[in-house]
């Protein structure tokens, strides 16, 4: 008697769980869907790198150049910055290399770990230059105009650096680290280069995107640290331009 009681109880309970839709699943049948790599733009070309390998090393070679220029540095800080752009030269020189190699040899696995290499050694070189440029924010002896020169290179360099950041990481990100709005309410899917450069612009610019989506922990990462840069060089521009309007 009672155990046929138990087994009209536990019937019960199934029938009242399936006429409320009430479906248990273990949690490891979960399925969750895998997002893949949007992949890199139409125009990550091997010309494409070289062209923009070139632009971010004569920006980052000109920005030290003018920021050495009619400052004030000690012996060993010089030799510092003097490095950093020996380095930017030889990664410069190797990454045209591995590019070339690389096309010929059809392994574009290559043209990628280049351009990472290349983009964390003119980072670092950037990152110096702004440095510099809070050091010697005021003790140039130099011209007004030739003052506020290294302080657009740097501004300029920064932007172009993060460029190539945000160019490649939305590329390897699962799912992209954008979400780029285009035209009739649809995502843009291959965005180019000009897109990457708008969003590394309006960072430098208002500390932010503007109409773009950040969806990717690594690329807020890197807006803060070009946020930072950005706000730096700023400031060195109000301080210059204090200090020329007491003197």
């Amino acid at each position: 008697m009672l155990i046929g009681r138990t087994v009209h109880a536990v019937a019960s309970v199934v029938a009242l769980a399936a006429d409320n839709c009430v479906i248990l699943m273990p949690m490891s049948e979960t399925h969750v869907t895998a997002l893949e790599p949007r992949g890199l733009s139409d125009c990550y070309t091997p010309r494409t790198t070289v062209l923009y390998t070139l632009v971010v090393f004569l920006l980052d070679l000109g920005s030290g150049v003018a920021i050495e220029y009619g400052s004030v540095f000690s012996t060993t800080t010089t030799r510092i910055l003097n490095g950093l752009d020996v380095a930017m030269v030889v990664a410069f020189i190797a990454t045209i290399g591995v590019v070339i190699v690389a096309s010929i040899s059809g392994r574009e696995h290559l043209r990628h770990r280049a351009l990472i290499l290349y983009l964390i050694v003119a980072t670092v070189q950037t990152i110096a230059a702004v440095a510099a440029l809070v050091v010697t924010a005021r003790v140039r002896h130099d011209e007004y105009l030739w003052g506020l020169a290294d302080v657009g290179a740097a501004y300029i360099a920064i932007a172009a650096v993060f460029t190539g950041w945000y160019w490649l990481l939305d590329g390897i990100v699962p799912g992209g680290a954008f979400v780029f709005p285009g035209r009739g309410g649809v995502d843009l899917q291959r965005p180019k280069l000009i897109d990457y450069a708008f969003i590394s612009f309006n960072t430098n610019a208002t500390f932010g995107p503007t109409s773009e989506t950040v969806v990717s922990r690594r690329v807020k990462v890197a807006m803060m640290l070009q946020t930072s840069l950005s706000l730096l060089v700023l400031l060195v521009l109000v301080a210059r331009l204090v200090q020329a309007h007491g003197s």
